[in-house]
């Protein structure tokens, strides 16, 4: 009798405008069982038509590109309507756009010239509904102009003070990229449950998006 259980694959859109980033991107993915490269696209425009033609889980995409960069891509799939998890790809000094993608609704940043291993924890984490940051993007991020404008102008950070013990352990663990699901898991909690806490942890915080939450967790573990 064969076995016929199958891992269930997270089909990745690959975009970058440099081929062998592309490809390079391309097969660091395709070493793992559970993730499979449904497409590579070398603009935003072909990425966009290949949304709306293709079954995808995951948008990794290149934030600065030739043409329609990753910005006006990722904008445009909003307005469509297409809230596929989209995962920029970022190098440093790219401060500027990285704010801009958070504000687009962007769930994760990875570096091109980070461990490869980390862009597939980041896959894998934005697939399942959470939230990734490279911790070197995280920090740069807490260091500059843009960690006071998403955090500190809001207060978010003094607001999380008023988070109960509970929608604390929930706000870390949002930091680490778990899904709602894996934080019920961890937590001993349904996921409804889950849901209600971070319903209030936006309402708290006042951050609008699950990455900015991510952000403020990092905020906060930073001390």
């Amino acid at each position: 009798m064969t076995d016929d259980t199958r891992i269930p694959s997270t089909d990745v859109l690959v975009v970058d405008d440099e081929p062998l980033v592309r490809y390079g991107l391309a097969g660091v993915l395709e070493t793992e069982p559970d993730i499979r490269v449904a497409a590579q696209c070398g603009s935003g425009q072909e990425a966009l038509e290949t949304v709306r033609s293709r079954r995808v889980n995951v948008v990794l995409l290149d934030i600065r590109m030739e043409g329609m960069d990753g910005l006006r891509t990722l904008a445009e799939m909003r307005r469509i309507g297409a809230g596929l998890p989209c995962l920029m790809v970022t190098t440093f000094g790219e401060d500027a756009y990285v704010a801009e993608a958070i504000r687009l609704g962007a769930d994760g940043f990875v570096l091109k010239s980070g461990d490869p291993r980390e862009l597939i924890l980041a896959v894998r984490a934005v697939a399942t509904g959470g939230a990734h940051f490279s911790p070197s993007v995280s920090r740069k991020l807490l260091n500059s102009r843009i960690s006071t404008r998403f955090i500190q102008h809001s207060e978010a950070r003094e607001r999380s003070l008023r988070l109960t013990e509970r929608e604390g352990e929930v706000l870390a663990l949002i930091g680490d990229g778990l899904s709602n699901q894996e934080i019920a898991d961890r937590l001993f909690l349904s996921e409804g449950t889950v849901k209600t806490h971070v319903t209030s942890i936006l309402r708290t915080t006042g951050a609008r998006n699950r990455v900015e939450v991510a952000l403020i967790a990092a905020h906060v573990a930073d001390g």
